[in-house]
């Protein structure tokens, strides 16, 4: 009684205050990362009711970022108050804003862990929580100021409660699958995808009757009741959060900049109609559409060596972008768990069960990897799929089922994987942006496969800083040929940042570095003999 009591409460705890400890650690060694300064003075702006969308950077900046802006604002307060000068000089850190993401990020793991318990029970659960606390790129981007990890908290716990809703469609449960759904609204543009997935699951109600397995029927009128408690909730919510910014703006008033919107906006049916939603929310979805297609908020497309001109509007992005990411990115050892997992559902579901557990799940994450991989130009890095590493871990749960009636060699086995992926991980902490599995074997060639936010996004600055005090001979992001000790970020050297990518060919063809800093940095030594025999240095 006593040890299933300290199993079901004391460990999953326990892991929650190592995932804490370990998070925190992460946010602490890290510079400030390229959006992070946008999100944060977009919060600011939220949380004094002005979330207008200032310049075309704000595009899919979302009033979930008003969590991280707390600590500022109330050192605005006290600083205008003279009061507690130590104090304020805390709370205006960017790493004390990181907090609440920090927190985001054990609510993650709760809701795995509870995901996990309902799907596999207590030990299948432990383990998922466990994974999720382990994955390098759960921990990199759950320590930031953007909205990567609030979306994917939100893609796991909207879709906790909808299935709650399936297997018991009460009007309580009901409520709470429509506040989930629009809470999620509020962390990124991207989210009323998630509309399209309970429509998705909901439509076999409404052609025909599914009884879950343990749950009651779903009828057409509970569906009515559920879409229009949606609605509400979806209005209701957006306004809220975007502090009631001029809802109800003729469409024709909207200053649209993408051709879509601008199309939708000249048909005279729709442009006399009173939109019921804030003015920055939709004006937000139409600059994503734009910044999409004309590119002009990301830098160039990098994968494998291959570079996408993100000006130029033919190219339409990279179709194995993300699987090929995920295959260097994810933890070669969470990657065989989940095909376990995958193995394992296949064996002991039934086409019902699967259909109110694992398939709501797996096709939140198809239509995630489907649309980003072949219909959106924005491929900037793996963080835009992190719902994704949530709900791989939450399925690699069922491999632990029946743990206990095992053999030796199977527990053993799994016992390998779990220990295999705390030593990956080790062995990159607290440099978790960074992450390559061992398919990269030679880690500072990690610029030959990934690069962007995957590999590089500023967060090395103080790095750097500290190597170039004990090292003033090295030359930093040189913009012509020269020899010497060389530093160069792998964003530059691959040309993701540059408008002519072809600077650094004369170093990124013909030398390889000697060695590293903090994996994003790359440092060269060049002979002068090298580049006088060097012919594309002499062009």
């Amino acid at each position: 009684m006593i040890t299933t009591l300290i199993r079901k409460r004391a460990l999953p705890l326990l892991v929650l205050a190592s995932a804490l400890a370990l998070d925190i650690g992460v946010a602490m060694s890290m510079s400030a990362t390229y959006d992070e300064e946008r999100h944060l003075d977009y919060g600011y702006r939220t949380l004094f009711f002005h979330p207008d969308r200032l310049s075309i950077l704000d595009d899919s900046k979302m009033p979930i970022s008003a969590l991280n802006a707390i600590p500022g604002a109330a050192a605005r307060i006290l600083e205008n108050r003279d009061a507690a000068p130590r104090l304020v000089s805390l709370l205006r850190g960017f790493r004390v804003a990181r907090l609440a993401t920090v927190l985001a990020t054990l609510a993650l793991g709760f809701f795995v862990y509870l995901w996990a318990y309902d799907l596999y029970g207590s030990r299948s659960a432990l383990a998922s929580l466990l994974l999720v606390v382990l994955s390098p790129n759960i921990s990199a981007h759950g320590t930031l100021v953007t909205t990567d990890l609030y979306f994917a908290l939100s893609v796991i716990v909207s879709l906790y409660y909808f299935r709650r809703y399936l297997l018991g469609p009460t009007l309580r449960r009901a409520c709470l699958s429509a506040l989930t759904l629009a809470l999620a609204q509020l962390t990124k543009p991207f989210a009323i995808y998630l509309y399209g997935v309970a429509g998705c699951i909901l439509l076999p109600f409404v052609l025909r009757k599914l009884r879950p397995t343990g749950g009651t029927l779903l009828t057409r009128r509970t569906i009515t009741i559920y879409t229009g408690l949606v609605l509400l909730f979806y209005l209701v919510v957006l306004n809220v959060g975007f502090s009631f910014d001029r809802p109800f703006t003729p469409l024709g008033e909207y200053r649209f900049q993408s051709v879509s919107f601008i199309r939708l906006q000249t048909l005279p049916v729709l442009r006399s109609f009173r939109v019921p939603l804030p003015y920055p929310y939709l004006q937000g979805l139409d600059m994503v559409k734009r910044n999409e297609q004309d590119g002009s908020t990301f830098g160039n497309i990098y994968l494998l060596g291959q570079l996408g001109n993100h000006l130029d509007p033919s190219f339409r992005g990279f179709k194995s972008y993300y699987a090929v990411a995920l295959f260097f990115k994810e933890p070669i050892a969470i990657q065989i768990l989940f095909v376990l997992g995958l193995v394992w559902v296949w064996k002991n579901r039934s086409l019902s069960e699967f259909f109110f557990g694992e398939g709501l799940l797996l096709l939140a994450a198809a239509i995630l990897l489907v649309w980003l991989s072949f219909f959106s130009r924005a491929q900037i890095g793996i963080r835009h799929i992190l719902p994704f590493f949530a709900i791989d871990v939450i399925i690699a749960g069922a491999a632990f089922v029946g743990l206990n009636a095992m053999s030796p060699l199977s527990k053993s086995f799994l016992c390998l994987l779990v220990l295999w992926l705390g030593v990956s991980v080790a062995s990159y902490y607290p440099h978790m942006i960074p992450y390559m599995n061992e398919w990269v074997y030679r880690r500072k060639l990690a610029y030959k496969i990934l690069a962007d936010s995957n590999l590089d996004w500023g967060q090395n600055r103080r790095l750097v800083e500290n190597f170039l005090k004990t090292n003033p001979d090295v030359i930093t992001d040189p913009t012509a040929p020269v020899s010497g000790r060389i530093l160069v970020r792998a964003d530059v050297l691959v040309g993701v940042t540059e408008t002519t990518p072809k600077q650094m060919l004369w170093l990124r063809c013909c030398h390889e570095p000697v060695a590293h800093v903090g994996y994003a940095h790359l440092l060269f030594v060049v002979r002068a003999s090298d580049l006088a025999d060097n012919s594309i240095c002499k062009q």
